[in-house]
């Protein structure tokens, strides 16, 4: 079994971001991105079990994905890195793929399914919380400086880069009139930032 204990859980965040999609998208669109997430965590999921780490649960908002497994604390600094970024490295590989393959029988929903997965694996790795960016830039400081630096790094770079999220998601909003998916995953970013800056500094307080 995939899931030892806690099983699978669905927020209503997840619903609403589903909901938002098929009214804003096309439907070809939003069955590419979440099969490409879909596959992303199974990378994750695949590099966990690679390394026999339990999984005990996933848990799916508009956040993303969050896969509970308690063993990965035991790895280490590098093992846990490469199962940090496995499913950026599921979504590149299976983009290039995809790719090859609708050049090679012209299909036009093939380049849709490849952007979806080349787009995800850059979007994940931007460097902010829960974004697989900022745990991979947490992983590297923290090997090299200790895990409060890491932490503080990961947090910083959080901010900034969800502040210039959100402006660049304005702009197209108010002057380009679209982007409401780019919008909204961009607020709930900046949210989720602001929200681990504000513990960090009470940690650091006390």
């Amino acid at each position: 079994m995939w899931f030892s204990e806690r099983g699978l859980r669905v927020s209503r965040s997840f619903w609403l971001l589903v909901l938002l999609a098929a009214v804003v998208s096309p439907l070809s669109v939003v069955l590419s991105v979440f099969f490409a997430a879909a596959l992303h965590e199974c990378g994750h999921l695949l590099a966990l079990r690679a390394f026999h780490v339990p999984v005990e649960g996933l848990h799916l908002s508009a956040f993303g994905a969050v896969i509970h497994a308690r063993g990965a604390r035991r790895l280490s600094y590098g093992r846990e890195l490469i199962v940090t970024l496995a499913g950026c490295g599921m979504n590149l590989v299976c983009g290039f793929l995809t790719a090859l393959f609708a050049l090679r029988v012209s299909w036009e929903n093939g380049f849709v399914l490849a952007g979806a997965h080349l787009l995800l694996c850059a979007f994940n790795l931007l460097p902010v919380p829960p974004l697989d960016g900022a745990h991979a830039l947490c992983l590297a400081v923290s090997s090299l400086f200790g895990p409060i630096a890491g932490d503080r790094t990961a947090v910083l770079a959080g901010a900034i880069v969800s502040l210039a999220l959100l402006g660049a998601a304005l702009y197209f909003s108010v002057c380009r009139r679209g982007g409401a998916l780019f919008l909204f995953a961009s607020l709930a970013l900046f949210i989720r930032a602001v929200s681990q800056l504000r513990l960090a500094k009470r940690v650091i307080k006390v």
